[in-house]
This record gives structure tokens, C-alpha cells and sequence, in this order.
């Protein structure tokens, strides 16, 4: 990598965490690039030599995290007890997103339907490229809890979207002080709390029976 290269990528590092400090608030969906570029100390027209967009910074910023979270899912000993495994990706995921509210939230909002057709198609194969990274390990766990009969046998997407869904709420209510208003509870009780639901929540379901074809 040449000097300038370095250099750019130092710059938009820079920005990135720049935009970071100034997501964490509620409103950080109305921070402008104008506010990135201040906060950066550098010109607003600096930042769209990076981004073109907002939503290719959010793209940026969400590629980054959820690389972070591949790798920490790598690092899980697949080879102990599947309900261990899956007890391990639910705590590295939570610990993760609750330590990180900024990036979290960016993450979120890349759900968006509309989101991906607005990104750099670069940014789009990035995206795609960890997407598939992380469904194959995912459906790796579970075909090998369902090799060894502790995991039903469904498909994937039916088990990945309920974990997902109750993940996902269960931090929505976090983030949205919910939790202090409708319930006594330590966040790191209801995060254990939650895990052991989605993890009793997967081992549990019966096994789908095949639908009946009508003679």
C-alpha cells in the first residue's frame, strides 16, 4: 500500500469515528455530513471524497461491525455441545451490541428494505460477501445440532428468523428504556434471561411435520 493510500485510509478512519461520536445519541439519525466534517476537523467535501452518501458511511460503518462479530463467532469451539455453541454466538452477539450502541443502531438501520439499493455497488458485494459468511456458519450449527438430534429439523430460515426476531426486540426494548419501565430487572439479568429464552426457544420446537399432499 503506497503512502497515499495510507493516508486515505487514516482519513476515512477518521471520519468513521468521527461519525460514531456523533451517532451516539437518539437523534443521530439527523446529524449531517456537514457535522461529520466539523467534528472530523476537516472538509465537508473531504468526506464525500470517502462517501458519497450518508447511507455508504452507514454501509461502512455496518461492514466493519458485523466483520468484527464474524470474527468473534470464529473463535467459538464448535466441537463442544451445540446448545454451549449456541450459548456462546448469543452472549458474543449481546455483548457486542450493547457495548457498541452507535455502530448497533447503524446496523439496524441497514435492515431497511430500501436500504441496499441506495449503497455503492462496491459496498453492496461487501455486504453480500459477509452476509454468506455468516449464513454458512450459522447453518453449520445448526445442521450439526440437527446431525445430532438436538436441534429440530426445519428450515434454516424458519430457526435463523426467530432468533433474529427476539434478539433484535429484546434490544429495542433496551435501547428504548423499556426495560426500566416495565420490569425490575439488571440488564445483564434480562440479557441472560433472554438468551436462555431463545436458546430454550430453538431447542424446544417440535420437529415440522411434512404437510400432507390432498389425493
Amino acid at each position: 500500500m503506497s503512502r497515499k493510500e495510507r493516508e486515505f485510509m487514516r482519513r476515512e478512519t477518521e471520519i468513521i469515528e468521527a461519525a460514531l461520536e456523533l451517532f451516539g445519541g437518539q437523534d443521530w439519525e439527523q446529524v449531517t455530513v456537514e457535522q461529520i466534517a466539523r467534528k472530523a476537523d476537516i472538509g465537508k467535501g473531504t468526506v464525500y471524497k470517502h462517501f458519497t452518501c450518508k447511507e455508504d458511511l452507514y454501509a461502512a460503518i455496518a461492514i466493519i461491525f458485523h466483520q468484527r462479530l464474524m470474527d468473534l463467532f470464529e473463535k467459538i469451539d464448535i466441537e463442544q455441545p451445540i446448545d454451549e455453541v449456541m450459548r456462546s454466538i448469543i452472549k458474543v452477539s449481546f455483548d457486542l451490541f450493547l457495548a457498541n450502541p452507535a455502530q448497533a443502531r447503524v446496523c439496524h438501520y441497514c435492515k431497511r428494505g430500501d436500504f441496499f439499493e441506495r449503497i455503492d455497488t462496491a459496498l453492496q458485494d461487501k455486504f453480500n460477501t459477509l452476509e454468506h459468511q455468516f449464513e454458512r456458519f450459522i447453518i453449520m450449527v445448526l445442521d450439526k445440532g440437527m446431525e445430532q438430534g438436538v436441534i429440530p429439523k426445519r428450515p434454516h430460515e424458519q430457526l435463523i428468523v426467530g432468533l433474529e426476531a427476539t434478539f433484535d426486540g429484546a434490544l429495542f426494548m433496551i435501547w428504548n428504556g423499556q426495560l426500566n419501565n416495565q420490569c425490575e430487572m439488571a440488564q445483564n439479568e434480562f440479557v441472560e434471561l433472554i438468551g436462555e429464552y431463545m436458546l430454550a426457544g430453538l431447542l424446544g420446537l417440535p420437529q415440522k411435520e411434512p404437510k400432507k399432499t390432498s389425493e
